[in-house]
């Protein structure tokens, strides 16, 4: 079976193989190991946004330098309602963007946020998405890739926990305000992704509980995944989350959720506090894409080769794959990443 048909099969829930072995595309340099771990049958995953966003009547100025070795983007909003400005540290390694100033800063700033929302427009560009999709072709696989949930986009892009936790006790209003027209922008994407020519429709969502905490998953994302996910299934789409940190205590939620296939789960020895038993249990009719710890960098091929066996052997393979969804160590990934693609194809010929 191809790469694609690997994944493919996860994702359906009728995986009778081994463990699927995939990697984000912006994760693998090209070259060798990139050449090699692909023969072994890792398939990448490759991301593109199905329209292009167009903010009218806003000027958008952009500065870029370098701060104590490190690059950073500032980006300023101006507005006849006011303006607003981020400052984003870029990784030198992978390209990470980190958020060191949000747009929110003031109270104020919501009204020129949801002026900036209001004067959104999308476009739908299915062009790029078909083009990736027939030159990956059964390497991998194309993920439609659509803007963060309007709380977590406000948590985690525009405002940061701190601002939004405060506001959303001191000025809950304006908030809410914001929030509203934020969901129904973001289902105007949903739908233009929704009747895309490509099947799987992925969000960056980066859910962990120390910051969407059960009563905000409940109040603000459980709603909006019941909404956009009903959308998706009724084209007869994918739906699949970025859920990367710490999910034990909003587990009974997410199994109220539609969604399909939680992606980039943490195992617990990667930092996560949810078993992969214990997530299989409760969320029967979700896959698992869980991220390959980066740790396993630092281990020899024998320690690898024990951890994976173990790990295969309390999982349900019809729905679960492992996948690099996070940045590895640059001098150690192309030895681990051999290392676990041989491993993962010597098992699955075993099974064949």
């Amino acid at each position: 079976m191809t790469s694609r048909g690997k994944i493919v099969s996860v994702l359906r829930r009728t995986n009778i193989g081994g463990v699927p072995f995939g990697v984000y595309d912006f994760l693998l340099p090209r070259g060798y190991t990139e050449r090699r771990i692909r023969e072994k049958g890792c398939g990448i995953f490759h991301f593109e946004k199905p329209y292009l966003a167009e903010m009218k009547e806003v000027e958008v100025f952009v500065k870029e330098g370098v701060e104590n070795g490190r690059p950073f983007i500032v980006r300023r909003f101006l507005t006849p309602v006011g303006s607003v400005e981020e400052r984003v540290v870029v990784e030198s390694g992978y390209g990470s963007r980190w958020t060191k100033e949000f747009l929110i800063k003031t109270p104020k700033d919501y009204e020129t946020m949801q002026y900036i929302v209001e004067r959104t427009a999308y476009h739908v560009n299915y062009d790029l998405l078909q083009r990736a999709d027939r030159d990956l072709g059964e390497d991998g696989i194309v993920l439609v890739n659509v803007d963060r949930t309007p709380f977590q986009r406000l948590l985690l892009e525009w405002a940061g926990p701190e601002r939004l936790f405060l506001d959303l006790f001191e000025i809950p209003k304006r908030v809410e305000e914001l929030l509203c027209l934020m969901t129904m922008k973001a289902e105007e994407a949903y739908r233009i992704a929704a009747d895309s020519p490509v099947d799987v429709v992925h969000t960056w969502d980066n859910i962990t509980e120390d910051f969407t905490a059960p009563y905000f998953f409940k109040e603000y994302c459980l709603p909006f995944y019941q909404r956009v996910g009903n959308l998706l299934h009724e084209r007869g789409k994918i739906f699949m989350v970025h859920m990367d940190g710490k999910l034990h205590n909003i587990k009974e939620l997410i199994a109220q959720t539609p969604i399909d296939v939680i992606e980039s789960f943490s195992l617990p020895e990667a930092g996560g506090n949810l078993t992969i038993e214990e997530a299989q249990r409760v969320w029967p009719d979700k896959a698992i894409i869980a991220n390959l710890p980066a740790w396993l960098c630092f281990q020899t091929r024998e320690f690898i080769e024990e951890y994976l066996e173990e790990l295969i052997q309390h999982v349900d393979r019809k729905r679960f794959m492992l996948c690099v969804s996070e940045d590895l160590p640059r001098d150690r990934w192309q030895e681990t990443l051999d290392t676990v693609a041989c491993i993962l194809s010597d098992k699955d010929v075993e099974r064949e």
